[in-house]
């Protein structure tokens, strides 16, 4: 025989071999499952010793956080569920039928009725969609893929730096702890094929056995409960809530730093009232209708709003202050002594007129009115004097109104002038001379009068330099209050969310 029909001889053989083993293990498969199955009742608990429980082993592993509703309280898990227990029907030689164990469909098995108490839906998802694995020594182990959804009471104090336990407790619902013994595989979850979520972050699950008593029965319940504690990532909320928040009670504390003549005190923190709603309705959408705790950072946008409301009544008080002394009121002299007390404290520099230019204004005004008194006692008295009182009265009282250079002229010029006027020329002069007088009477009344509302007008001018300056007063005031306010508040509101981060 020539090698290569050897070559085909032995593979031959080796197919013949296989095919031959393939078709006996189906056969032992087959004959295996006649025989275990024959008087099976998968819809009764397998019972070979009335006084003993099945023991029902369950495991966790957290797949993915896929959404915890704060507002419905309620968190979905995708996780595999592991489940043992031994069936004392389900037992054979393996060396005799030369099976280790085989899958069988969910419905061909007794399954335990494994429930979770806190669910959302009607039962536990996957439960009957997938195949338990029976092995020669009577354990079965059904693993299974799910979606969890949980009830979950959620704690929203130190959001967005809360830290959330969710409970997941599974037990049987309809057998007793007599009848079915639930315990766990391990102390906790498995976390080792665990995909990261953008928003928690899991620090671990931990698994506990309770044993219940209930009203309605006086067995015992056990149940297996994993606590699930995560951590709130709390980045995004920062960047989006808290610090716009800063910034716009920030921007607030300019509508003081804006001059009342502008017109847009108000109006700008009406604005940042609104913007403050604004960010407290997307805060309120995400937290659960609860009275029994209220965040943090719902105090915190509270409080700003509270104050940024404060702030909008201040303006309004800075601005009746700028206006008030439009009207011509004067500011009450207890006022003037407080707000010098308020300048001194928020150092502000109240511009004091010069006493010494007060005294020379008020000099002035005397000798104008002396001067008035010597034209009218030169009018009334001219014709009766003198030539020489006459012309001395001429020239000291007319010409130093009209000239003043006139007035320094040498007396002995005067006397010249005198001798060559004759008398005719005297009283022309003095005819010319009353003219004058009264000419310069009315200008003078004129000008008290045009004095006089100078005098008003600035008058007017100093009350309303005072209202303003007490507005700015004000202002400073308050700004130096808001900022105070605003960064006590804050510094609270973080060092709060800090403390509960390190917790």
């Amino acid at each position: 025989m020539t090698p290569k029909t050897l070559r085909l001889f032995g593979y031959g053989v080796i197919l013949t071999f296989f095919t031959r083993y393939r078709f006996a293990e189906a056969s032992n498969l087959s004959d295996l499952v006649d025989n275990l199955f024959q008087n099976y009742h998968t819809h009764v608990r397998p019972v070979c010793d009335s006084n003993s429980p099945i023991h029902v082993k369950l495991g966790i592993a957290v797949r993915q956080i896929i959404n915890l509703n704060e507002p419905k309280q309620i968190i979905e898990i995708n996780a595999w569920i592991r489940l043992r227990w031994n069936d004392c029907h389900m037992r054979w030689n393996s060396s005799q039928y030369g099976i280790g164990h085989f899958v069988v469909p969910y419905n061909k098995v007794w399954v335990p009725d494994v429930t979770l108490y806190d669910n959302v839906d009607s039962q536990l998802l996957g439960l009957k969609d997938y195949r338990p694995a029976i092995y020669s020594d009577g354990s079965v182990v059904y693993n299974f893929p799910t979606v969890i959804s949980s009830l979950c009471k959620v704690d929203v104090t130190y959001f967005p730096f809360d830290k959330q336990i969710c409970r997941l407790q599974f037990g049987s619902w309809a057998h007793n702890g007599l009848e079915l013994n639930m315990s766990g595989i391990s102390n906790e979850a498995d976390l080792s094929a665990f995909v990261d979520s953008v928003e928690w972050e899991v620090t671990s699950v931990p698994m506990v056995r309770h044993v219940l008593y209930y009203k309605c029965c006086p067995e015992p319940y056990p149940d297996v409960t994993f606590y699930l504690k995560m951590k709130r990532k709390p980045l995004f909320y920062l960047m989006n809530l808290v610090f716009p928040c800063m910034l716009i009670s920030t921007v607030a504390c300019l509508g003081f730093i804006l001059p009342p003549d502008s017109g847009e005190k108000v109006s700008l923190e009406i604005t940042v009232l609104l913007s403050l709603a604004v960010f407290l309705m997307v805060v309120s959408e995400t937290m659960p209708p609860s009275s029994e705790t209220f965040p943090y950072i719902g105090v915190y946008f509270t409080c700003a709003m509270l104050l940024v409301s404060m702030s909008c009544l201040m303006t309004v008080v800075v601005l009746n202050l700028h206006f008030k002394g439009s009207s011509g009121k004067k500011v009450p002299l207890y006022l003037k002594r407080v707000f010098s007390f308020l300048a001194t404290i928020v150092c502000f520099k109240i511009r004091i007129n010069d006493a010494t230019e007060l005294k020379s204004t008020l000099k002035e005004r005397k000798v104008t009115h002396h001067d008035n008194r010597a034209f009218e006692h030169t009018n009334g008295n001219t014709l009766d004097t003198s030539k020489h009182e006459k012309i001395n009265m001429f020239f000291h009282n007319g010409f130093h109104h009209l000239n003043h250079r006139q007035v320094t002229e040498n007396e002995n010029d005067n006397l010249r002038a005198e001798e060559m006027i004759p008398d005719e020329t005297i009283m022309e002069s003095s005819s010319a001379t009353s003219e004058i007088v009264n000419c310069v009477k009315q200008q003078l009344s004129i000008l008290g009068n045009i004095e006089n509302v100078l005098h008003k007008k600035r008058t007017l001018a100093e009350s309303v330099e005072e209202w303003q300056a007490m507005a700015q007063i004000m202002d400073r005031v308050f700004l130096i209050f808001f900022t105070l306010v605003s960064f006590i508040y804050s510094l609270t509101f973080l060092m709060n969310s800090y403390l509960q981060d390190n917790d």
